[in-house]
């Protein structure tokens, strides 16, 4: 039975997410709901679904005339899913849905955990990415082509929150590092501006800069996708109905 999950409002920041296209981010985000329950106390490691074509089109896509094996085949170029066989038959493993997601209610072992080898080399680190492969992603060689930095109303902003001794510098770089980014990537200069707006606004109560800092850029990083989102679906709506299908052919381009 498919379980309910959430979405961090920083999943669209990833560096792994913004190389995938459109349609596999859809997918994967859809397919946690097919996925085992971690559960701590019986050692279940959890995030497992079947490599099954046939069962996952079903139950993602039941009614569109999709190929999902091209999906499948992205987020597992960038290390969202592993492939491993157990009981006969093919898994995927994705190792951060655990992290990621509370389960209060974990239900009873529905797949087979990932082997043991292929845990530890996950932790190790051993199947990261390579730097090599992020920089020729579809989204890197996109940023590339923009090295303009950012605007002066931006950096007028920043700098005036530097000046007035609260190291909002520190706390960009703390949360890049926390979502693994490369050096290039930015978060968008609206957010970035309600950010200091917002500063100014609370800087009575800020106690704590880091917790402060994070709530605030989470919070309008969400308004921000979340406007962008519906400005889109208006674009589509605008230009007549169209079938799911066609919908993320468009987006894949």
């Amino acid at each position: 039975m498919a379980r309910t999950r959430q979405i961090d409002p920083i999943f669209p920041f990833e560096n792994e997410i913004r190389a995938l296209s459109i349609p596999a981010r859809y997918f994967y985000i859809l397919s946690w709901c097919h996925m085992s329950d971690p559960n701590k106390e019986k050692s279940i490691v959890g995030g497992v679904l079947p490599h099954d074509k046939f069962l996952l089109k079903n139950n993602i896509f039941p009614e569109d005339g999709i190929d999902i094996l091209p999906l499948i085949n992205e987020i597992i170029a960038q290390r969202r899913y592993f492939p491993f066989e157990a009981e006969g038959k093919r898994w995927l493993w994705c190792p951060t849905m655990p992290k990621h997601q509370t389960v209060n209610h974990p239900s009873n072992r529905k797949y087979p955990d990932p082997p043991k080898a292929l845990q530890e080399d996950y932790r190790s680190g051993k199947l990261a990415l390579t730097p090599s492969r992020v920089e020729l992603s579809r989204v890197e060689r996109v940023e590339n082509k923009d090295k303009a930095g950012p605007s002066e109303e931006l950096k007028a902003a920043l700098n005036k929150i530097f000046q007035d001794k609260f190291n909002i510098f520190t706390l960009i770089a703390k949360i890049k590092k926390e979502l693994k980014w490369d050096k290039g990537q930015e978060f968008p200069e609206e957010v970035l501006l309600k950010v200091c707006e917002a500063y100014w606004r609370d800087k009575p109560k800020i106690k704590q800069p880091w917790p402060w800092f994070r709530v605030v850029l989470t919070k309008e990083s969400e308004m921000y996708f979340a406007s962008k989102n519906i400005k889109e679906h208006a674009a589509i709506k605008k230009q007549g109905s169209m079938s799911l299908a066609e919908i993320l052919k468009r987006a894949q381009g």
